[in-house]
């Protein structure tokens, strides 16, 4: 676990952008199903709600695009990940708040405002916080106060999460278990038997029937494992708002008359452009000012290209799309003319001005379809809330979804023995899904908002309990569960009866063995419980391990320590400790994405 800390601030926020606190996406204990309409996430019973995440998205998208100069544009965003950035921030927040909750502990405003303090020190005047300072570093972040209440909130939650769980909670054995096999290497024979390569001769497919008797007490012993995925059947209202704007044209003359009201809306601002070049530090830049001082501005791009000097191009771009700290600069500029060195909360820039285009006041023609647009939405909106107000109304009355169809001409749509992990494409109708399994049976759901566009109402018609599978139905999944089990037992029973003879096992299995040298804190393919179990043995003893594809025996050799004072990297040792200790946090969460919504709200970015 690495925590976020005073640097982030400084590089633009990059608490939006850093490696996470905790790796939630990556491990099989997090599902993707879904129980909730419009929660992107699940957190051990804390809800993550599609507002919070649009938030988060919007917060992530306005740093990116000033750190690139230029709006995000959809095909960034998902080539950014911006939508898992946004997620990590949520989830880690939620995590946060859920550990804290087990323990009644509230982060107190004297906390908070020393954490403030603390990571904002430029927002202060002589101790106390100044208005007109913090304005324009919102505005600069292109950040809301709640956001940076939010950040303040998280940055707090993660130095107490260090101090109060950590440095408090973690067990002292993994501690000293650490401190002990961090800067061992052990030496081991290695033993690996693919499951496909064990053969147990009164256990093989074809000789096991649907009678057996070892087969069927293991079914009945595991019948949780084989039950049916609960369905239902149920009837779904889909209102778009899109499906009535056939319904409403504004005329001619309103169109004319907006167009006349409002001439302010329609001029386009002077655009320019330019090329950026970015440099990490004063120094740099300065260099390079003096280097192509007297030179065209071609020659100043080749040598800007020979030297691998970093810049961007930028085309038609108005003062609104820029940061304010290079606004100021380009837009005072000169056709062709170079600045003087720019600092920004990003980096140091130089900029050339290419083109001015300036500023224009667009004609009746070019604006009637953007009007007609703007009245055409303006009265959707209207009749679609009206709607939806009429609908509200009718639920509560007790009115039957049928009748709701009927008397608003409206499609109602049915749907048999749905189940809830369901793989549509169309995210609405997996939603629906995901919604009708938080219900009852008979009732009428409120209108529930899929988007500003997209709402539904939602009526289970029957409910088909889970149940325990009829055997035959998965006699080959469960035969094959069967003598899974059956080739760990063995090995278990062949490990207990020659723990200290690894020659025995090599012989039993006819697998040859491989050396390899180990270290406990380096990624490799062995698990890492079967690796924790090897640092734990003595040498010249036997330890036993698996996974979903194979077994493992090892055979401990010898074990070195590092010499004196050789470098031990003791250093990442907290670090190392810290990540384990989140890894066994996450274990303890129920952590499920509502894929389906998520790819949904991204369709959005375009």
């Amino acid at each position: 676990m690495r925590a976020i800390r005073n640097s982030w601030i400084g590089i633009g926020l990059a608490i939006l952008f850093a490696a996470s606190l905790f790796f939630f996406r990556g491990s099989q204990r997090y599902s993707n199903l879904f129980n909730s309409d419009n929660f992107v996430a699940n957190i051990s019973g804390t809800p993550i709600s599609t507002t919070k995440f649009l938030r988060s998205m919007d917060m992530n998208i306005n740093r990116f695009s000033q750190m690139i100069g230029s709006e995000l544009t959809g095909d960034q965003i998902r080539s950014f990940q911006v939508h898992q950035i946004a997620l990590q921030y949520l989830v880690n927040n939620a995590i946060f708040e859920n550990e804290f909750d087990k323990i009644n502990f509230i982060l107190d405003d004297t906390t908070i405002a020393k954490e403030t303090k603390r990571n904002f020190p430029d927002l202060y005047i002589n101790n106390k916080l100044d208005d007109d300072i913090l304005n324009t570093f919102l505005r600069n972040q292109g950040l809301k106060i709640e956001d940076l209440v939010d950040l303040i909130n998280y940055e707090t939650r993660a130095n107490v999460f260090d101090n109060l769980f950590f440095q408090k909670n973690y067990p002292s054995q993994l501690q000293i278990n650490f401190n002990k096999h961090d800067n061992q290497t052990r030496e081991i024979e290695l033993l690996k038997i693919p499951y496909n390569n064990i053969k147990l001769e009164n256990y093989s497919k074809d000789k096991i029937t649907k009678d057996n008797k070892e087969l069927l007490d293991y079914f009945n012993n595991n019948s949780s494992a084989y039950m049916t995925k609960e369905e239902r059947d149920i009837s779904y209202i889909l209102i778009n708002k899109n499906d009535f704007r056939d319904n409403f044209s504004p005329s001619e003359n309103s169109i004319e008359e907006y167009y006349n009201n409002n001439k302010k809306l329609f001029i386009n601002p002077e655009e320019r452009s330019f090329k950026q070049f970015n440099f990490k530090s004063k120094e740099e830049a300065d260099d390079f000012k003096l280097s192509v001082s007297g030179m065209l501005n071609e020659e100043i791009i080749k040598y800007a290209e020979e030297n691998n000097i970093i810049f961007n191009e930028f085309k038609n771009v108005n003062r609104n799309r820029v940061l304010e700290q290079l606004a100021n600069v380009i837009f005072e500029l000169s056709k062709g003319n170079i600045s003087d060195v720019v600092q920004t909360t990003l980096a140091y820039h130089i900029i050339i001005l290419d083109e001015i285009i300036p500023e224009k006041e667009l004609k009746f023609d070019e604006v009637k379809n953007e009007i007609n647009n703007t009245l055409t939405n303006f009265e959707l909106d209207n009749y679609f809330n009206e709607l939806k107000l009429s609908l509200d109304q009718q639920i509560l009355d007790g009115f039957s979804i049928t009748e709701i169809a009927n008397q608003n001409n409206l499609k109602l749509i049915n749907k048999k023995k749905i189940i809830n992990n369901n793989k549509e494409d169309d995210p609405i109708l997996s939603n629906v899904i995901s919604f009708s399994f938080s219900q009852n049976k008979d009732f009428v759901s409120d209108l529930v908002d899929f988007d500003n566009n997209t709402s539904f109402i939602v009526n289970i018609e029957e409910i088909y309990p889970s149940k325990i599978e009829n055997i035959d139905n998965i006699f080959d999944s469960l035969l094959e569960d069967f003598i899974f089990t059956k080739k760990t037992e063995q090995a278990e029973d062949i490990f207990e009866n020659n723990k200290e003879t690894f020659t025995n096992i090599s012989n039993f299995y006819s697998v040859g063995s491989e050396k390899l040298s180990l270290k406990l804190n380096v990624n490799d393919e062995l698990p890492i419980s079967f690796k924790q179990k090897i640092f734990e043995t003595d040498i010249d003893k036997v330890t036993f391990g698996s996974d979903e594809n194979a077994i493992y025996f090892a055979n401990i050799k010898n074990i070195k320590m590092p010499a004196e004072g050789e470098n031990t990297n003791n250093i990442n040792l907290i670090d190392d400790l810290k990540t384990a200790f989140g890894s066994e946090i996450i274990k303890t969460k129920e952590i499920s994405f509502n894929d389906e919504l998520i790819n949904g709200l991204l369709s959005q970015y375009k």
